[in-house]
């Protein structure tokens, strides 16, 4: 796409906004309405793209990517209603005979920069948002995830005016040239390193921010955990998407005295869920390139492997990998994983894992197995992430009642449910007063009886 091609949509969609259409709350229920409709018929087509792109089948394509979207849908028509009425607010004697409002009002134009890990869910689920809410919007998908990238434009331009909502695609340069325009807000999904990029471009304007990115996000094993539930839920969240998930365990932490049981049951899990052979096994994704297949196999290169290792270069599949005699100084430990690779590393002191946490940068999600609530609790008051899960790993993702977002280095904002309205709207307040009548206590010239009456109303 030239420059003027997209300086003419970002002016078709200036101008779309500024004709009030997206504020008719009928016109946005229809839209979203629309929007499931033709999600549900391209099905088919929008499982063949995630198959290309990732190798995802059809059960985890549908249950982490199409599913999540139709509920999120489904959720915002049935309240959209309720969170676009006006809210009255109690006022004070001070503006006495006045009352106060809040109106929810749509941004106006918002860019979605999409990932290619889960790159259907995360356009769409913010898209969905920023619609309901009364925006215009345009979508950057990824260009690494290309056959799914074809099929969300097929289904945005399906359903809505290109003056509503466009999609754009394209690689680096795409991105580097939609920064330089002025939105009145970004939604970014990716890394923290593209994440600074973006923040940086947006703070020239003004603009705010949505970073939903990443980090190293720790599991620790107690010695009281139920360890085979710990092991097949741990294994389950690790290699979800082959490990290209923003909320997987990224490293672990095993109490001395179970590390080794728990290491035969992850191994267990591993075998009982894909087998040996992963390439042949159709339930297991692939990684999405070559670039990405090799910075794997650089960070797992010279580290002792309990089991997996195996990458099948051609098809791109990284089997299932557990390192052993990881130190908190080996290079695995500094950058994200983003991949099917799982260190552990062992403790004798909760303490110590607390300590090693907080002298990392915040991750986005953290995660407990253990059975004493009094160090569930202690876990959950000592650390600091985005989200956690206590004897869980990513379901915390898919609970709509629960914002999800990260914090400093793993992003900024949440979203999900009625917080996807929220973070793409603003609350304007509103005093209303009558003229049927006029105190005359705010007008010059003061007296001291009035100061007196003040500061007793405002004590």
């Amino acid at each position: 796409m030239t420059n003027n091609q997209l300086i003419t949509i970002i002016e078709k969609q200036q101008h779309f906004f500024n004709s009030h259409q997206t504020l008719d709350l009928n016109f946005r229920k229809s839209k979203l309405l629309q929007l499931k409709r033709v999600i549900k018929e391209l099905e088919k087509e929008i499982l063949d793209a995630l198959n290309s792109d990732l190798g995802k089948c059809e059960f985890e394509a549908f249950s982490s990517e199409i599913g999540w979207v139709i509920h999120e849908l489904s959720f915002h028509i049935k309240n959209l209603k309720k969170w676009t009425k006006r809210k009255k607010v109690n006022t004070s004697l001070i503006v006495f005979p006045s009352a106060g409002y809040i109106y929810n009002q749509p941004l106006g134009k918002i860019l979605i920069i999409g990932p290619f890990n889960y790159p259907f869910m995360l356009v769409f689920m913010p898209l969905i948002g920023a619609v309901s809410a009364g925006n215009v919007v345009l979508v950057k998908p990824s260009e690494f995830a290309s056959q799914t990238s074809a099929i969300i434009a097929k289904i945005i331009a399906a359903v809505f005016n290109p003056a509503h909502v466009s999609v754009v695609q394209g690689g680096l340069e795409t991105n580097q040239e939609l920064l330089t325009r002025r939105w009145d807000k970004i939604f970014f999904t990716g890394s923290t390193r593209v994440g600074k990029i973006v923040m940086q471009a947006a703070a020239r304007n003004l603009t705010p921010v949505v970073l939903e990115l990443g980090g190293k996000n720790p599991v620790v094993v107690d010695r009281d955990a139920n360890l085979k539930i710990a092991a097949r839920r741990i294994i389950w969240g690790k290699l979800l998407n082959a490990g290209q998930t923003c909320v997987a365990p990224d490293y672990l932490f095993v109490h001395e005295e179970v590390k080794e049981e728990l290491l035969v049951l992850m191994k267990d899990a591993i075998q009982q869920f894909f087998t040996e052979n992963v390439e042949e096994n159709t339930n297991y994704p692939k990684i999405i390139n070559d670039a990405a297949v090799l910075r794997l196999k650089g960070l797992i290169a010279e580290l002792n492997v309990y089991c997996g290792g195996y990458v099948n270069q051609k098809t791109k599949h990284f089997a299932p990998t557990i390192l052993t005699d990881v130190t908190v100084e080996s290079e695995i430990m500094k950058e994200e994983i983003f991949g099917p690779v799982l260190p552990v590393l062992t403790f004798e002191n909760t303490d110590e894992v607390f300590d090693f946490i907080q002298s990392r940068e915040k991750p986005l999600s953290i995660y407990y197995f253990g059975e004493d609530r009094k160090k569930q609790r202690e876990f959950l008051n000592k650390t600091y992430s985005g989200n956690a899960g206590i004897n869980e790993v990513v379901l915390q993702f898919v609970v709509m009642n629960l914002p999800f977002g990260g914090v400093g280095y793993s992003g900024m904002g949440a979203y999900h449910g009625k917080r996807s309205f929220d973070i793409f709207s603003y609350e304007k307040s509103v005093i209303k007063t009558t003229t049927k009548f006029d105190f005359p206590l705010r007008y010059p010239p003061y007296k001291k009886s009035i100061l007196q009456l003040i500061r007793f109303l405002l004590k």
